[in-house]
């Protein structure tokens, strides 16, 4: 009988050959991890059972990984098992991994209030050029519909074509059609003179394959270190990371009242489910202030009484004591 770890190594190579270093990656990563839970003892397909599964996410957990993290992990072996099955390695039933996360969890707020990218935007930050950059970088991101980091730095000069940007999602392969608005065109136009012959419109990768998948990862790491030092610096109180320009312009489009089905065209998701996933992570605040209003239709007639009542001389109000 095959094992996973070979299987799952002959996967690695085909999506490296097909320049999907980042899937090859987390494949490697999960792969890495299920050995480690697997000690000494070999993994066969017909061990991947509901109870190993569980074993193993409890492990993850134990060993300090958080939710989404975990998640990831179970995702990446789920897909090696769902292409096992297409190849005739092993029987998969649909509820196998029922029982363990694949979800995303959306307990850490990842949007930030327009407020605040509006003083990200008007920071004077001319003494701290790295800051700077990063900076354009994250409203950049912000300005053309949420574009990930990971794409936006790989946009090359031929995506451009009369003010209007497309490229292809890497994570679902999509294409997106985006105009240029002026304030993003200022970006552009801040960095082109650094890019004469270079094929990318932004300075951080220079090379496809392998080599600009680890600039791209270099950079990633860069980005994410500014953007703290810059909420640091600016006393922003909120953790910047580079997630956090896409999901703000989510937030912000779905609080003008955006259907949720442009947004999820516009951000290039496979799926509306995917979409709703953004949005459950910065609502609890609308829907705390939708609880207080429909609350106050049942208290509004009490406070009335209680203002007759509190306009009588003979009344004396008496705070209630709470033990």
């Amino acid at each position: 009988m095959r094992l996973l770890e070979e299987f799952a190594a002959s996967l690695v190579e085909d999506l490296i050959s097909n320049q999907r270093h980042g899937t090859a990656r987390a494949y490697m990563s999960s792969i890495r991890r299920l050995a480690g839970f697997a000690g000494n003892h070999t993994i066969t397909f017909d061990r991947i059972t509901p109870a190993f599964l569980k074993s193993y996410e409890q492990h993850l957990v134990a060993t300090g990984c958080r939710r989404n993290t975990v998640s990831l992990y179970l995702r990446m072996l789920r897909s090696i098992c769902n292409q096992a099955v297409q190849q005739g390695l092993m029987e998969m039933s649909s509820t196998l991994f029922e029982e363990v996360f694949t979800g995303t969890d959306t307990a850490e707020k990842r949007a930030v209030d327009t407020s605040v990218i509006r003083t990200i935007r008007e920071a004077d930050l001319r003494k701290h050029p790295s800051l700077e950059k990063s900076r354009d970088v994250f409203l950049l991101s912000f300005y053309l519909r949420g574009i990930p980091f990971v794409d936006l730095i790989r946009l090359k000069k031929t995506d451009v074509s009369k003010g209007v940007i497309r490229y292809r999602r890497s994570k679902t392969g999509r294409l997106l059609t985006v105009q240029i608005e002026p304030c993003a065109q200022e970006i552009l136009r801040k960095y082109a003179s650094s890019r004469k012959g270079s094929a990318y419109l932004l300075p951080f990768v220079t090379e496809d394959g392998e080599l600009g998948y680890r600039q791209y990862q270099n950079a990633l790491r860069c980005y994410n270190l500014h953007l703290q030092k810059l909420s640091d610096l600016l006393n922003l109180k909120v953790n910047l990371t580079s997630y956090v320009a896409r999901h703000s312009w989510a937030t912000a489009a779905y609080r003008q009242g955006v259907p949720v089905a442009i947004i999820s065209e516009s951000l290039g998701h496979a799926s509306e489910k995917v979409t709703y996933t953004y949005l459950a992570a910065f609502e609890n605040k609308t829907l705390s202030k939708a609880n207080r209003s429909v609350i106050s239709l049942v208290m509004e007639k009490r406070h009335k009484d209680l203002s007759r009542v509190k306009r009588r001389k003979s009344f004396k109000w008496k705070p209630v004591a709470y033990e």
